[in-house]
C-alpha cells in the first residue's frame, strides 16, 4: 500500500473516530488508526533512506535522472481560471524550457526537467469540466509552479477538480444519507466496506483492531467469532 493511501486511511479513521459514540467502535477505530500510523512511519523511514542512497549515487557521478511522480498540490479557482499550485524547492532557478505543461481539453501534464539532477512530473486526467487549451498557461514562482487552467465556460463552479472525484463524492454523500438514521450502524457499515474493498494489509489492520477491542470488552463467546459485530465479511 502506498504512503498516500495509508495517510488517507489514517485521516478517514480519525474522521470516523470523531463520529463514534460507543466504546466498542471507538476502540476498534483507535486501534486501526494506530496500526496505520505505524505503517506510515515505517514507509517514511524507508523512503528517506532510499532518497539518501539515491542522492549519494547522483553525487557519485551517475548522470541518469529519475522521474519523481508528484501527488501533492493545492488548487483554487476564480471565475475564469482553475489554479493549481505545486511546491518544488528551487524550481524558480530552472530555465523556462525545462518546465513544460501539456494541455488537452480535459487533462494537464506537468514536466520539470533536471531540477537538482531530478525530473518531476504531475498528471491530472478527467478534469471536471472542459478547459481552453490555448488560454491556459503556467508561471514559475519561488519554490512553486502555478498552473492556470482557463475555464471553457467562465463562471462555472468546480466543487472538485476531476470527474472521478465528483463521482466518489456523490457516492459517499448518497451512502451517508442512507445511514443518517443510525450513525453507529453507519460506522460499522463503513468499516465493513473498508474491509471488503481493502487489500490484505487493510483487512489485517481492521480485523486485528476489532478482535482486540472485543477481547478488551470481554464479550465472551462473541470473541470467538473473529470480527464479531462485523458479521461475515
Amino acid at each position: 500500500m502506498s504512503l498516500e493511501q495509508l495517510k488517507a486511511d489514517a485521516a478517514e479513521f480519525a474522521a470516523l473516530l470523531e463520529q463514534a459514540k460507543s466504546g466498542r467502535v471507538k476502540g476498534v477505530l483507535t486501534q486501526a488508526k494506530a496500526e496505520v500510523e505505524r505503517e506510515i512511519v515505517n514507509l517514511e523511514i524507508k523512503a528517506r533512506l532510499a532518497a539518501e542512497r539515491q542522492a549519494a549515487g547522483t553525487n557519485g557521478g551517475d548522470s541518469k535522472r529519475y522521474l519523481h511522480e508528484l501527488t501533492d498540490y493545492g488548487w483554487d479557482q476564480s471565475a475564469k481560471f482553475v489554479k493549481l499550485f505545486i511546491t518544488l524547492n528551487g524550481v524558480q532557478n530552472c530555465s523556462e524550457e525545462s518546465v513544460t505543461v501539456d494541455y488537452t481539453e480535459n487533462s494537464m501534464k506537468l514536466h520539470v526537467r533536471d531540477l537538482n539532477g531530478k525530473d518531476y512530473g504531475l498528471m491530472v486526467n478527467n478534469l471536471l469540466f472542459a478547459i481552453d487549451v490555448e488560454k491556459s498557461y503556467r508561471k514559475l514562482k519561488t519554490d512553486m509552479v502555478a498552473i492556470y487552467l482557463k475555464k471553457a465556460e467562465e463562471g462555472q463552479n468546480w466543487d472538485v477538480l476531476t470527474s472521478i472525484q465528483k463521482r466518489l463524492k456523490q457516492k459517499q454523500d448518497n451512502e451517508m444519507a442512507k445511514d443518517n438514521a443510525n450513525p453507529e450502524e453507519a460506522l460499522v457499515n463503513i468499516m465493513k466496506k473498508m474491509y471488503n474493498s481493502g487489500d490484505s494489509k487493510t483487512k489485517q489492520v481492521i480485523a486485528k483492531a476489532w478482535t482486540e477491542s472485543q477481547e478488551k470488552a470481554r464479550f465472551g463467546p462473541e470473541v470467538g467469532g473473529g470480527l464479531g459485530g462485523l458479521g461475515n465479511l
